[in-house]
């Protein structure tokens, strides 16, 4: 049976996660009892855990702070934190120290909850698995030095400590001129979800081994679900040369592509700081793209300094009246890629940016919630910013295409009016009436027409020609055809009336909207 901890300091939350979950069934025994870290931590000092549940923040010690030191006393630990969306700059600690993944307290699902316990569970067996299969081979004298200097490294690395003078676990070469890289397995998501998790964890097993097959002297460290830290003696000759030669036989031999970052040190004191700016010059992949090959040049230091209150109170205004208006979503993602491109935010800063504004967007969605939750995790998952624009793009059309305003009530009228307004996002470019809508639900036209104003605080027709202006806009940003076409496809049946409705909304003639677009 696996041992699972859940820490929180609100009873209700505890309690609800262990409800959660018939513990037995699942082969796991839980305790749910501990308001604080301190509590925890004394409970880990004297009983061994599997499993650690826990908040971010809570009182006396948080949820990161008792992470690292749990992980000190139980290397095997496997964390799964529990947070809110504005603990993001922790939660991003966190997955850093190895948590396996994090939960979200407003939108937390028994499905998703039981997903990550599998997923932890996996990790446990598959440890144990490798321990003892590759039991006679970690006897080998080399194999047992590079895995004590690989366990070192590592911790120091998870509890970001500085190196002490006296290090006698050093080898002689980690005084001279080494290598740091970063490498990150690209498009593991997608690897995931074809193959497994397990099949990567195996990959990346794979790469480690290859590592120091190849490697007289290094070590290589799993740091993340996709991610690998090499370090090794400087290469003698040029540097980013041989790196992208064996780059590129990795890649042929597993058929895989990678990402990498490096950066060179001297100094075992220095281990910290090369981890740090490998791992930052990987991520400018997230910015220039999958496969490359990152040289750490001293130009990504805005990506670890403080925003200033300009920069993280950015004027979203345009950004939401573009999206109101109903201009073409790619306009809107325009103005946001004017500040993503800049450099300023690292990309778990983009995504939540980006989570923020589809928010915002969905405010007048009665589904914006369950919905946000899961385009934030798909957002999460976005290794490029060129993937994300992509899909906030699709996002903020389909939400374009739709238009649902929030309905004043969920009753028994709710439902119709919901109904009524899935037949109209189906037909607007038809020749709709009210009597035609009214039909679909079964009401009268003026107990609809009552009906449909009360619960959308819109009248019909005016929420008809803002859906038709909405596809226009569309139209006329995306083509150059005949304003007559364009009426006529957005549901206008005369084009005249079309072009004073627009000016009338817009402010602008179509052409002088096509102009403006351009």
């Amino acid at each position: 049976m696996y041992r699972v901890l859940i820490v929180d300091d609100e009873p209700v939350i505890r309690n609800g996660i262990s409800a959660f979950i018939d513990w037995d069934k699942e082969g796991m025994t839980v305790e749910d009892h501990y308001a604080n870290g301190v509590e925890a931590l004394s409970a880990l000092e004297s009983l061994s855990f599997d499993i650690l549940i826990t908040d971010i923040k809570m009182p006396l010690l948080n949820g990161i702070q008792l992470m690292k030191q749990a992980l000190a006393l139980c290397p095997w630990l496997k964390v799964i934190l529990i947070s809110n969306y504005s603990d993001f700059e922790y939660v991003k600690e966190g997955l850093k120290l190895g948590a396996v993944d994090y939960l979200l307290k407003l939108t937390l699902k028994r499905e998703d909850l039981l997903a990550v316990l599998h997923r932890s569970i996996s990790m446990l067996e598959e440890e144990r698995r490798k321990d003892s299969e590759l039991n006679h081979y970690q006897q080998g004298a080399l194999y047992l030095d590079r895995k004590r200097v690989e366990q070192e490294i590592k911790r120091y690395i998870a509890q970001e400590q500085t190196f002490p003078e006296s290090t006698v676990w050093a080898p002689a070469w980690l005084e001279e001129s080494y290598v740091c890289v970063h490498l990150m397995l690209d498009a593991a998501e997608e690897w995931r979800e074809n193959y497994g998790y397990l099949y990567v964890q195996l990959l990346l097993e794979e790469l480690q081994e290859g590592f120091y097959e190849q490697m007289r002297e290094g070590s290589a460290l799993l740091v993340a679900e996709s991610s690998l830290f090499l370090i090794f003696p400087d290469l003698e000759g040029e540097v980013e040369e041989q790196l992208d030669q064996w780059k590129r036989l990795l890649e042929a031999k597993w058929g895989i592509s990678t990402s990498l970052g490096f950066a060179q040190e001297q100094g075992v004191r220095r281990i910290l700081k090369g981890y740090a700016e490998s791992r930052l010059a990987c991520q400018r992949r997230f910015f220039e793209g999958l496969g490359g090959l990152y040289r750490w040049g001293g130009s990504e230091v805005n990506h670890v300094q403080t925003l200033t209150d300009t920069e993280a109170n950015h004027d979203w205004t345009p950004f939401f009246e573009m999206i109101h208006k109903g201009d073409p979503a790619s306009f809107a993602i325009d103005f946001a890629l004017e500040r993503w491109k800049s450099g300023i935010l690292r990309p778990e800063q983009v995504q939540l940016e980006a989570c923020s504004l589809l928010a915002g967007a969905y405010q007048s969605n009665a589904d914006a919630g369950p919905l946000l939750s899961e385009r934030y995790e798909m957002l999460r998952k976005t290794e490029t910013l060129e993937q994300l624009a992509s899909f906030m793009i699709c996002e903020l059309e389909e939400m374009g295409k739709s238009f649902v305003p929030k309905l004043s009530g969920n009753g028994y009228g709710g439902q119709l009016i919901t109904k009524a307004l899935e037949y109209i996002a189906a037909h607007y470019t038809e020749n709709l009436t009210l009597q035609c809508v009214a039909d679909t639900v079964h009401l009268s036209k003026s107990y609809f027409s009552l009906l449909f104003k009360k619960q959308t605080d819109m009248n019909f027709i005016d929420y008809l020609i803002e859906l038709r202006i909405r596809e226009a806009k569309r139209l006329l940003a995306q083509n150059d055809n005949r304003i007559y076409d364009v009426a006529g496809a957005a549901g206008f049946k005369d084009v005249k009336y079309f072009s004073k409705v627009f000016k009338k909304i817009t402010g602008l003639t179509p052409v002088e909207y096509r102009e403006n677009m351009k």
